[in-house]
């Protein structure tokens, strides 16, 4: 899968040089240039090519150790700012900013502002200096209180962090999180054996889809995320980071309220969504041989798989069970998180390129 801004995209091969395709079907003349700042206009910008065609490959000027933006730009165009989507932290495999999808009247979310992740822990030196660079104001750390206790965040020069618990993990998440992290994978086995009903223990991820209707319908949910609208709604607050341990679940549900706000399309949202499945295949292809070498049960396994797993059945139960609850997703937002007409206005005129 590539990671798109539509007709523009950059990402990062295996070699760490960066591709740039875009669509030149117009056969107007482009200049590429690089810079470190979130800004189409800004005159601190580096020149990589003139009259480029796509695919450009390129090495990274900063060599990963600081992050970049691209700029597109055609004689009498407006220019296009643009990056990589998900960013080449050490040790994070999903931190992404999610900016660039399209929203409310075809302008898209400014870049540099919203930013998703897995947890931050344990940061190395070059990582947490990738991230303090990015000045992050705000961390919303979605976690339960044993989780952060085993797992605490290193600092990324954050001026602060807003701890919203909506207790989404299921029983066997929450024994795992509760277990020593050496021995979290034999607790998890020992907990599904233990505790989950037969008639789930299966990979067909019933368990998940329930998990994700909760996101939509507990009252301690709502909660959660109505505090995580209202930081965002004051611009004071952003840049931000949104995370919780895999960056998917409660992150994912999160970055979807915000986007539904800021008129991203459903199949949009399905796609960001989904960019944690590719993010995380080989940590999950690892996680799955650390769990057969304590079980062999096909059933457990599948059902520990569907726990990790990144499906585009879970966020449609979220969308779904909106609009069976409110008729769209924007009237859910409304009727049961109490915003407004005018919030949603807001939102789009903080956060939406002019």
């Amino acid at each position: 899968m590539i990671e798109q801004n539509k007709s523009v995209s950059v990402v990062r091969n295996q070699q760490g040089n960066l591709v740039v395709t875009f669509d030149s079907s117009d056969q107007q003349s482009m200049d590429l240039y690089w810079t470190e700042e979130s800004n189409a206009h800004t005159q601190n910008k580096t020149l990589i090519g003139k009259n480029v065609k796509s695919p450009v490959i390129f090495a990274d000027p900063l060599q990963a150790k600081k992050r970049i933006y691209l700029i597109l730009q055609s004689q009498g165009q407006h220019p296009i700012l643009f990056g990589e989507r998900t960013l080449p932290i050490t040790g994070l495999n999903n931190f992404r900013d999610f900016g660039g999808y399209e929203g409310n009247n075809g302008k898209r979310i400014k870049w540099g502002v919203f930013y998703r992740s897995n947890h931050l822990h344990g940061l190395k030196p070059d990582a947490q200096s990738y991230i303090q660079a990015l000045g992050i104001k705000t961390i919303i750390d979605y976690r339960s209180d044993n989780e952060i206790k085993n797992s605490p965040n290193t600092n990324i020069g954050e001026k602060q962090t807003l701890h919203l618990n909506a207790s989404a993990q299921t029983a066997e998440l929450a024994a795992q999180f509760a277990a020593d992290p050496s021995d979290e994978d034999r607790a998890l086995v020992e907990s599904v054996l233990r505790d989950i009903p037969r008639e789930l223990v299966n990979g067909q991820g019933e368990q998940v889809l329930e998990q994700y209707r909760n996101f939509v319908l507990s009252d301690k949910s709502k909660n959660a995320y109505k505090q995580m609208l209202q930081v965002i709604l004051n611009p004071n607050n952003s840049p931000s980071i949104q995370h919780c341990r895999g960056g998917k679940d409660r992150t994912g549900y999160g970055v979807l309220l915000i986007q539904i706000m800021l008129g991203v399309s459903e199949s949009d949202i399905i796609y960001d969504y989904m960019l944690t499945h590719d993010n995380r295949l080989e940590r999950n292809k690892i996680k799955m041989q650390a769990y057969r070498k304590i079980t062999d049960n096909e059933d457990v396994l599948g059902y520990l798989l569907s726990l990790i797993d990144t499906r585009e059945s879970f966020v449609k139960e979220i969308l779904d069970t909106m609009k069976k609850l409110s008729g769209t997703p924007s009237n859910y937002i409304k009727q049961e998180l109490g915003f407004t007409d005018q919030d949603f206005q807001t939102m789009q005129h903080l956060y939406l390129e002019n």
